[in-house]
């Protein structure tokens, strides 16, 4: 870390924030107190050089109309804001002045006739006093001379001094003022986040269901308070789930569990030896239902980790709802109906495989004697359609089905399946950019639609072969 970067760190928000707005109305008093003394200073002489011209234009128009000889006395006075005239000929020489008037000139050169010239604190020889002069050229006879009438400039001068020493006292004070009302309003703005800190460090991980203080003000800090509390609200409602999973999971795991270790322990207490029949009967079918839970914990704990692995390749859809078909129907605890068109969709054959066996194995628990497995294309979308006329799921059911130990029977012990696999279905169809849901069902049951996005370029064969079946395929 640099050492610039430290410094950084050890300040924090509010002395930043001082720093930040002091340095920036420092800069601009400064630049404004020197804007307004050169537009003082230039407004001065504005009105030096304003008084200084008009005399000089009076004095040069008498000389061109009448020579010197036209010079009165009061020409050459001094009055409207003009101290000291002089009226140079070609040689350099003064040949007219303002009584008092030092003989040597002013402005050194000649002004050509109607030409004007200004000089900025122009002195006599000898004397410090400053004037500003304007300059005229003049002509009468083939003589030629120059005008020159001054202001002094020695008291406006000393106001502008004044005025800088006093911008140069204030803004001192001023700039400190602004910091102080900074650091004020900054640490009055900050208060709000120093609450929600306190807090936030008082929460934990066993009391998520605390909030942090929202400020009554509609600005950043209550945006930051807001979503803070939106964070605890998904942090909380994810322990629950999770706290929820892992009791569901202990619970599932312990009726397998149970079932072989008292069997275990019933041979080691009578010494005998467990029987093929009770591993057939018993020990084998616990032991697989914990392995298929296990894999199914795995799944959806790998999904939401990393999310599933997908191995991508062109599919018959239509392949896989036959075969699930044909291992229903060798089952026999079920008649099954099948509509299928010829699809093909981009994805993992055995994942998908996995989410119509789960889709099939719910709807024959459910059944009453049938189950239909249908087909359809809409768009660029296959879509199969798992239903039963069984007892049907509530409207209100339809998005807790698909949630992990979710199941609608009453009582937990006398449920078949462990409550993963429709969720396991909606982690797959998630991970092929599809989807499931429960639909209406026509057949008194639970329909469960799931869809996944067809091969590029395939829903132009899709609709011919519907058209040409349009009853689809039915055995």
């Amino acid at each position: 870390m640099t050492r610039k970067q430290s410094r950084r760190r050890r300040l924090g928000v509010r002395a930043r924030s001082t720093l930040i707005a002091t340095l920036a109305a420092a800069l601009a008093f400064v630049l404004g107190g020197v804007v307004m003394l050169m537009m003082l200073h230039k407004a001065n002489n504005d009105l030096m050089y304003r008084a200084a011209s008009a005399r000089t234009e009076q004095i040069a128009h008498t000389i061109t109309q009448d020579g010197l000889a036209g010079l009165g006395v009061g020409d050459l006075d001094p009055g409207g804001d003009v101290d000291v005239v002089q009226v140079i000929d070609q040689r350099g020489a003064v040949v007219a002045a303002t009584a008092g008037a030092p003989s040597t000139p002013m402005v050194d050169g000649a002004t050509p006739p109607g030409d004007y010239r200004y000089t900025d604190d122009a002195t006599f020889a000898g004397r410090p006093e400053k004037y500003c002069a304007a300059t005229l050229g003049a002509e009468h006879d083939e003589h030629y001379y120059t005008v020159i009438a001054a202001v002094r400039a020695g008291g406006i001068r000393h106001s502008e001094l004044t005025t800088a020493v006093i911008l140069a006292i204030e803004l001192p004070i001023i700039i400190a003022f602004a910091a102080w009302a900074v650091y004020l309003l900054v640490g009055r703005s900050l208060r709000p986040v120093s609450r929600i800190s306190r807090q936030a460090r008082e929460i934990t991980a066993s009391a998520l269901e605390q909030r942090v203080p929202v400020p009554d003000a509609k600005d950043e800090i209550h945006t930051l308070a807001t979503t803070m509390n939106d964070m605890l609200e998904r942090l909380e409602s994810s322990r629950e789930a999770q706290m929820r999973f892992v009791g569901d999971a202990s619970h599932e795991l312990r009726s397998p569990l149970t079932t072989l270790v008292g069997l275990l322990d019933l041979a080691d207490d009578t010494d005998s030896a467990v029987d093929i029949a009770t591993v057939r009967t018993f020990l084998l079918p616990e032991a697989s239902r914990m392995q298929r839970m296990v894999d199914d914990l795995l799944l959806l704990a790998r999904a939401d980790e990393d999310g599933l692995r997908l191995c991508h390749k062109p599919i018959d859809l239509d392949d896989l709802v036959f075969a699930e078909s044909a291992r229903v129907r060798a089952l026999g605890t079920a008649r099954v109906r099948t509509q299928v068109v010829p699809l093909r969709v981009q994805g993992d054959p055995d994942m998908i495989a996995r989410a119509l066996r789960n889709l099939t194995d719910n709807a024959v628990r459910h059944a009453t004697s049938t189950v239909w497995l249908t087909m359809r294309a809409e768009h660029d979308v296959a879509v199969v359609v798992v239903s039963d006329d069984g007892p049907g799921i509530g409207a209100e059911q339809s998005q807790r089905i698909f949630e992990r130990f979710a199941r609608l029977d009453t009582d937990r012990r006398t449920a078949s399946g462990a409550g993963l696999g429709l969720a396991i279905v909606s982690e797959i169809a998630r991970a092929h950019h599809g989807h499931v849901r429960l639909i209406e069902s026509r057949f008194g049951g639970a329909s469960m639609e799931f869809t996944l996005p067809m091969t590029p370029g395939e829903s132009s064969v899709v609709a011919e072969a519907v058209t040409t079946a349009a009853n689809g395929l039915d055995r």
